[in-house]
């Protein structure tokens, strides 16, 4: 995994959404966080065209939590889409599920994509973002990965 400057959080839980971005910045202040409540928006946002390749969203973002329960475009159907974009394919960055489901069918299949780098159950804690930002190392039981 890359250094972690820009995090991108996609949950339609205004609520979870806005807790995940503070306790980010009160773990690293240096890291950049862009929440998306919708799916949708968020694709639209990756699909987005900029004049240089370098300020394009999909070259700044280092990782994306990602919940898998949202209305019109679930978080799987959403990892599928982001998944033909051609910036994406040429500069993957991790994907990680965020959700409240500890259901095994869920995490199974989060973790059976082939752009999911793991899977939290929520919530999101200090401990988990420390984990991935700093040591980069695996964050014990709550954290489902392939490996």
């Amino acid at each position: 995994m890359r250094k972690i400057n820009n995090i991108v959080l996609i949950d339609d839980n205004k609520v979870d959404g806005f807790v995940n971005q503070k306790i980010i910045s009160i773990v690293n202040n240096t890291v950049t966080t862009k929440l998306f409540n919708s799916s949708v928006e968020a694709l639209e946002y990756f699909n987005a065209t900029t004049k240089g390749i370098e300020t394009h969203p999909l070259i700044l973002t280092d990782l994306i939590f990602l919940d898998i329960n949202m209305p019109v475009m679930n978080g799987f159907e959403f990892l599928n889409k982001l998944s033909r974009i051609k910036t994406f394919l040429r500069n993957p960055f991790d994907v990680y599920f965020l959700s409240s489901s500890n259901n095994e069918e869920d995490i199974s299949e989060a973790l059976s994509i082939e752009f999911c780098s793991g899977y939290l159950i929520k919530p999101l804690t200090k401990e988990k973002i420390r984990t991935l930002i700093d040591t980069k190392k695996q964050i014990g039981v709550e954290l489902k990965t392939k490996n």
